[in-house]
């Protein structure tokens, strides 16, 4: 081959490259040029796929076109496919007698008998394969095989160009892309538009139906309740990608099928989940500031009494910042039962749960529950509604729903005897706070502590100052409680008492009830006489016992009488 005629076409082939980035346009100029500067039939360019283990046949002038983009060998496979493996050219004279030729159904052609294949490297990375073939036998011989070299050579150090090239642009339309979808879910974030839009643009952009769960896996906001879960399980089938404000997760963004552009997909989660965590932000913290204001008000009005005209002037404050308190409401204190739940209502989230379950339950029986999170409790004001059956049932709901809301745990509450307008709040609080603290020392979990149903603890309770109800307690049934107290061969005296007033004064009853024959009951009966020095006959004795042992046995409820202030 003239030296003129290769030079020629290495300066057209290097002009080209200089002026298109083009890959396609290039290969397409590399086939066809090195046909006619080769002086060969079929000129072929096989390119190495993206995972690195195929080859894809790319361009052709000579073989079947229906091939191209197809038809992939591995490295190592057929004579193109050692030439890439090992990286080094293979010349064959004959490739139906050469046992490593491998034929292609549709794209081969009988004719074509010689073949050379030159690998594409470039840095030292397989870039993919240069073939010629002719239908005559042909020997190519050192010069040819490396100015086909020289070629690939050329090739090598455009299509990186052209590849890096197009790497760069795919990054500019992503980043371009990233910036329109960003700008859009910041203008629905800044716009108000709530979570609900802002899933349905999120699922626009993803192709697919969105949901927004809590932290506890609750659906909370979706583009389409019909085909997502209300909570997240084991089997969801979604891809959940969690929403974070720091370190703290929020919730979770999950997005359901596999339909659409993967890329999109992740491009709308990605920022999606970003706007989320903002705009779950900024609700939380505007329902904390209204949580803290509304609870201020209504502390001012829980916390100590005041006067009729004070309580005028709060309500009407509260009503101006859309809190309006009814005319008379009954006042319920929900506390947990045990440490998991107690835990669980010191977290913001789960304790935000607990207080929407609440007044969700009175949602549902048409009552605006006025609820306020407190330490350790959840005081809730409820509307008269005239039954105060009615009151008793909802308040049964309120504490299963906080169960369910805390995941499994147990509340009790506190209900005031009676409603009262808001200058009474105070003292019905009071009245919760007894009633609920009277079912802690009686050992109820998951009840309703109605004030109104209290016997002699009302009247015990408001016994005061406390060592007054202490030093009853100890003139009564302190000499018992000595007695008991000096060791298992002493008789239990205060427990045999207390079972004969349970009993109504029956010895038999009693004795039935602990188990024991009659006489030896009676037996301690005279010992309780002989300690005590009092007659048990006498009316006055027996109510006086009987309320000494009901005051014993309210002693840890002593701190609810005392007016305290429910602090945050």
């Amino acid at each position: 081959m003239p030296l003129t005629r290769f030079s020629d076409f290495l300066q057209r082939l290097a002009l080209a490259a200089a002026q298109t980035l083009d890959a396609k346009a290039l290969v397409d100029l590399v086939i066809g040029e090195t046909t006619g500067v080769m002086g060969v039939d079929v000129c072929s360019v096989y390119l190495v796929d993206a995972g690195g283990t195929q080859m894809v046949l790319s361009a052709t002038n000579g073989l079947a076109q229906e091939g191209v983009g197809v038809v992939r060998l591995g490295l190592g496979e057929g004579l193109t496919g050692h030439a890439a493996l090992h990286r080094s050219p293979v010349v064959v004279d004959d490739v139906r007698r050469d046992p490593r030729f491998r034929w292609l159904p549709g794209v081969d052609q009988a004719r074509f008998v010689s073949m050379c294949a030159t690998p594409i490297v470039s840095a030292g990375r397989l870039v993919g394969v240069l073939n010629v073939q002719t239908d005559q036998h042909h020997h190519f011989d050192d010069a040819e095989v490396g100015l086909l070299a020289a070629i690939a050579a050329h090739v090598a150090g455009a299509l990186e160009r052209s590849a890096l090239q197009e790497r760069l642009e795919h990054q500019v339309r992503e980043l371009r892309r990233s910036h329109e979808v960003h700008a859009r879910f910041t203008e629905l974030s800044l716009a108000g538009a709530g979570l609900r839009a802002i899933c349905g643009e999120i699922a626009d952009h993803a192709g697919a139906p969105v949901g927004l769960y809590d932290d506890a896996g609750t659906r909370i906001a979706s583009s389409d309740d019909d085909r997502l879960p209300d909570a997240l399980g084991d089997d969801h089938g979604l891809t959940v990608r969690p929403v974070r404000a720091g370190d703290e997760v929020l919730g979770s963004l999950a997005v359901a099928g596999t339909d659409g552009d993967d890329a999109a997909r992740r491009r709308a989660v990605e920022h999606g989940a970003t706007v989320l965590a903002l705009e779950l932000s900024r609700e939380r913290a505007a329902a904390e500031a209204e949580r803290h204001l509304r609870g201020d008000l209504v502390e001012e009005l829980l916390a100590t009494p005041v006067s009729e005209r004070e309580a005028q002037r709060l309500a009407e404050r509260a009503a101006r910042l859309g809190h309006r308190l009814a005319p008379r409401m009954w006042v319920m204190v929900v506390e947990p039962d045990d440490h998991d739940s107690r835990a669980a209502l010191a977290g913001s989230g789960s304790a935000g749960r607990v207080a929407r379950a609440v007044a969700a339950a009175g949602e549902e029986r048409s009552l605006a529950l006025t609820v306020v999170q407190r330490a350790g409790a959840v005081i809730v004001l409820i509307p008269d509604p005239g039954d105060v059956g009615r009151v008793e049932r909802l308040a049964e709901s309120c504490i299963a729903d906080a169960a369910a809301a805390s995941r499994g745990g147990s509340f009790s509450c506190g209900l005031s005897g009676s409603p009262g307008p808001p200058e009474r709040l105070h003292e019905l609080a009071q009245q919760a706070r007894i009633a609920q603290r009277a079912g802690r020392a009686l050992h109820r979990t998951g009840s309703v502590n109605a004030y109104r149903r209290l016997g002699a603890e009302r009247l015990l309770l408001a016994v005061s100052p406390p060592s007054e109800l202490e030093g009853f307690v100890a003139e009564w049934l302190g000499a018992l409680e000595e007695h008991d107290r000096r060791g298992p061969g002493s008789a239990p005296l205060v427990e045999t008492l207390a079972a004969l007033a349970a009993a109504g004064w029956s010895p038999r009853s009693a004795a039935r009830a602990m188990n024991v024959h009659v006489n030896t009951l009676l037996y301690r009966l005279q010992r309780v006489r002989e300690v005590t020095g009092r007659d048990l006959g006498a009316p006055e004795v027996r109510l006086a016992l009987s309320l000494a042992l009901k005051a014993r046995e309210m002693t840890d409820m002593r701190a609810a009488a005392r007016p305290a202030r429910l602090v945050s």
